[in-house]
């Protein structure tokens, strides 16, 4: 008889039990605060509370229990997980819902088994050849058959595998493009491959994703629904802080994001900066950028400008183009460091270069106006100014229509209804109020309707803008 080592890293957890004397494998139980939900399609890393210590020339192998699996359709997302002699950390089993339905587990339940075998160690050599046999270089289905062997230089033509989705390159893809780091910033683009990566079974991108529903993403074109997102984040929770303890760069700045919003977890903005700083520390671009934003506002730590500075000069030299612009930002207000506002334009032009919108949209009001940094230049205002407004920016979209309004010409009046309207349709009050008056006029080519000019005063007065309630009540008398 073989000993094992286990321990207990959490009180509550269960030992590997064998359910009957002739039994293989040992059964091993979920550790949950609450119960899982797992969707179809759905992984999730179910922490057992057990670290093991295996003898040298034996490791242990995670099987799917018979009955969860055909029953339930839960297994291991890998098949067969391997447990090295050499790993100390906790066992964690990283569930896949294979059926078409929910599927619920609870603390307690059994959800593998552990085999304990022996493997061994070989050394392999290089050969030019190898002896032959009957089956030769027969490969997938090719045994069994009962069709006879093909005959010396007749070829065969298997059928090619399944292309199954590499989650970590889809992972590495997506968070690029979603920092922009090595790629310009495209965040529809980012949560397309985000999406991609989290039906390939990646945790992170599925959490990011989440989080970005309670937050909601005006550029990415996704509302703020912060019940649906925590609801989506509770049962990832788990397998992200794993991935956080086990320092991943970009789970700890997601876990920091969290914190700070208090979004699925209790607010914690001192654990949010901790967090932020170690990532800072593995050399992490966003992660200083996330730093400097703390010291610039207070944000678990004293507010402290030349810090703030300092974390920001760091991501921003690294590439990351939101931490240019706030390095920008602080060069123009001299914020921490000398005020200097043609090196603020530098950052702002970097970060602009490279699709970040706010930097768009600020180098087009810089050049629209008569502002020191940069040569009063309309054309190029408009030019940055429409790239943003085009990625979605709803406060380029109104500043870019407000210059095509007072133009005073037809082409003008053209170009301000379109801008307007796409702002009044992503719910901008100001843009409703300015999109009613084109409505009420059938100025810029807009068909006349003034049932629907007043239907959007009276949404933006009760959105709050007190513009649209003066108007209301000079054109309709008592709202």
């Amino acid at each position: 008889m073989v000993t094992v080592k286990i321990k207990k890293i959490d009180p509550r957890a269960s030992c590997p039990t064998y359910a009957t004397a002739g039994a293989a494998g040992a059964d091993l139980c979920a550790l949950l605060d609450a119960p899982l939900t797992l969707s179809p399609g759905e992984t999730a890393f179910v922490h057992t509370g057990l670290a093991i210590e295996l003898p040298d020339g034996y490791a242990g192998f995670v099987y799917p229990r018979s009955g969860l699996s055909s029953k339930r359709g839960l297994a291991p997302a890998n098949k067969v997980g391997v447990i090295d002699p050499d790993y100390r950390g906790e066992i964690l089993v990283a569930l896949h819902n294979h059926g078409t339905a929910p599927a619920t587990v609870e603390d307690g339940e059994r959800i593998a088994q552990l085999v304990v075998a022996p493997f061994l160690h070989v050394d392999f050599e290089e050969a030019d050849d190898l002896s032959d046999t009957q089956r030769g270089a027969g490969g997938f289905g090719s045994t069994g058959t009962g069709v006879p062997a093909a005959d010396a230089g007749e070829q065969k033509t298997e059928e090619p595998l399944a292309q199954i989705p590499d989650a970590a390159k889809l992972r590495e893809e997506a968070i690029a493009l979603y920092h922009g780091m090595g790629a310009p910033f495209d965040r529809r683009a980012a949560v397309e491959k985000l999406k991609e990566a989290a039906d390939a079974g990646d945790i992170l991108c599925r959490a990011r994703l989440a989080y970005l529903q309670c937050i909601g993403d005006e550029i990415a074109g996704i509302p703020v629904n912060r019940e649906e997102g925590e609801r989506e984040l509770r049962p990832l929770l788990s397998a992200l802080e794993a991935e956080v303890n086990a320092e991943v760069p970009d789970a700890m700045l997601l876990w920091g994001n969290l914190l700070v919003d208090g979004a699925g977890v209790e607010k914690d903005d001192h654990r949010a900066a901790e967090l932020y700083y170690r990532a800072t520390e593995l050399g992490y671009a966003p992660a200083a950028n996330a730093l400097g934003q703390c010291y610039s506002f207070s944000v678990g730590v004293r507010m402290d400008a030349v810090r703030a500075v300092g974390c920001y000069r760091r991501a921003a030299e690294a590439g990351f183009a939101p931490a240019q612009f706030h390095l920008g930002v602080c060069y123009f207000d001299g914020q921490g460091i000398r005020q200097d506002r043609t090196e603020a334009a530098k950052w702002y032009a970097a970060a602009a270069e490279q699709e970040y919108a706010p930097a768009q949209y600020t180098l087009g009001r810089h050049y629209s106006q008569i502002m020191n940094g940069v040569e009063n230049d309309l054309a190029k205002g408009v030019t940055w100014l429409t790239r943003a407004a085009e990625q979605g920016l709803v406060r380029a979209m109104t500043y870019l229509a407000d210059i095509y309004h007072h133009a005073g010409t037809n082409e003008g009046d053209l170009r301000a209804a379109r801008w307007y309207a796409e702002a009044a349709e992503r719910g901008d009050l100001y843009g409703m109020k300015q999109y009613a008056l084109y409505l009420e006029t059938g100025r810029g080519g807009v068909a006349r309707d003034p049932e629907r000019a007043k239907a959007l005063l009276l949404a933006a007065a009760k959105g709050g803008l007190k513009e649209a309630e003066l108007l209301l009540r000079d054109r309709h008398g008592k709202i």
